[in-house]
């Protein structure tokens, strides 16, 4: 007798499967984007704002790690002189071309935000983590394998988006050592904090996250 109860994990699988698939094809066609349409001057502006922001030095943005946190950055945090992202100019253009599936993502890609995270435990590859100053607790996963993590690492600054039923991670993973009580630290948390009562954390996160790069961790 042949069963008509749906098969819901194979229905998941298959879901997962696309939404990773839509995902890694819309950053695969903003990478070739962004490769052909990078205003050198917007570039240069760029690393000094990131170098302030992230308290190294111009010059260390040229080696790794450095280069792959600003690239990334640039990529999805940096305003431009005329006030965009260069990841929203890129929808923008190609919306007429790109799927309703891959607009529907971009949506979230564009809002995501550098954050913060304790580590809580790491399993089969992902990490499971809690926001900073909340106890809400999330599962981060790779779209291409393990996340990058020791077991040591206690702290974390990544940007994800939920992707299917997954809290996919796209950008660097940047350990962190955060300090206890330090002032600054705490400044930050009151404005994070008066930001979430504005419901405007999202926002602040997005202008302020490389901020956190003063607390990476060295040679990661």
């Amino acid at each position: 007798m042949i069963s008509n109860v749906p098969d819901f994990e194979k229905h998941r699988r298959e879901k997962q499967k696309q939404a990773d698939h839509d995902l890694t094809a819309l950053l695969d066609a903003y990478s070739n984007w962004l490769k052909h349409n990078t205003n050198l001057r917007e570039k240069v502006r760029a690393k000094h704002m990131f170098a302030e922001q992230a308290g190294c030095d111009t010059q260390e943005l040229e080696e790794e790690p450095w280069r792959r946190y600003f690239e990334d950055w640039f990529a999805f945090d940096y305003v431009t002189v005329i006030g965009s992202r260069l990841f929203d100019m890129f929808i923008k253009e190609n919306s007429a071309v790109l799927p309703p599936s891959q607009i529907q993502l971009s949506g979230l890609v564009l809002t995501a935000a550098l954050e913060p995270y304790k580590v809580l435990s790491l399993h089969n590859g992902a990490a499971t983590v809690s926001p900073l100053w909340e106890k809400e607790e999330k599962r981060l996963s790779s779209l291409t394998g393990d996340v990058p993590l020791s077991q040591k690492t206690s702290s974390i600054l990544v940007r994800s988006v939920y992707c299917g039923f997954e809290n996919r991670v796209f950008s660097p993973v940047v350990p962190l050592s955060i300090p206890e009580n330090e002032t600054r630290l705490k400044e930050w948390k009151q404005r994070y904090e008066k930001k979430e009562e504005e419901q405007r954390r999202l926002r602040f996160m997005k202008e302020n996250g490389a901020s956190w790069y003063v607390y990476t961790e060295p040679n990661p």
